[in-house]
């Protein structure tokens, strides 16, 4: 159980054999629906004239790097090499990074008009995906400082898998609150 005993990574987890196939299978149409949840989000802020035209540019731009890095990740394994290690490296890094960013942004223009947009029926699943968002990030933290808190490489080996897989879950769930958000507004969008 990776969540648990952190006996795997998500990359080794579908870096070879059936799970690799099935993972790219998966995650190549998902980036897809990523930078269109993305292109989403940007219309439907405009929409509801939660922000300027700027602000939903640069949220929905960070989701949309974050999507385009998962690419470089997901065709890097099962291959070897200094160009895989890049791809790994910087796929993971920008797609977390990116993603997380602009799901905090997404947060940050919401949460000041909380009560004036759609009537106040976005409290509920902003304050959802503020907890989400604070999970992520209080992982993230953890995650840059646990050397300095342990020595034992196997079991700080361990438990980076185990935040891995934690940080993964809200950072998806994500997904699942900003489309309840749109739900909550009757999803108002307006291309510019």
């Amino acid at each position: 159980m990776p969540y648990l005993d952190g006996c795997v990574s998500i990359s080794r987890a579908a870096r070879s054999g059936p799970g690799l196939l099935l993972f790219k299978t998966l995650m190549l149409p998902a980036v897809i629906l990523l930078l269109t949840c993305w292109e989403y989000v940007r219309q439907w802020l405009l929409g509801l004239g939660a922000c300027s035209s700027k602000r939903a540019w640069i949220i929905a731009g960070l989701g949309m790097t974050g999507a385009i890095f998962l690419v470089f990740y997901v065709t890097a394994l099962g291959t070897e090499g200094d160009w895989y290690r890049w791809q790994r490296r910087y796929g993971v890094t920008f797609y977390f990074g990116g993603t997380a960013l602009a799901q905090l942004l997404l947060v940050w223009v919401l949460w000041p008009a909380r009560r004036q947009l759609a009537n106040g029926r976005l409290l509920q699943p902003i304050v959802t995906l503020i907890v989400l968002i604070s999970l992520q990030w209080a992982l993230g933290v953890f995650s840059a400082i646990k050397r300095l808190i342990f020595e034992e490489p196997v079991f700080i080996d361990r438990l980076e898998n185990v935040i891995e897989w934690w940080y993964a879950l809200p950072m998806a769930t994500g997904f699942i609150v900003i489309a309840w958000l749109f739900a909550r507004t009757g999803f108002p969008m307006r291309k510019p």
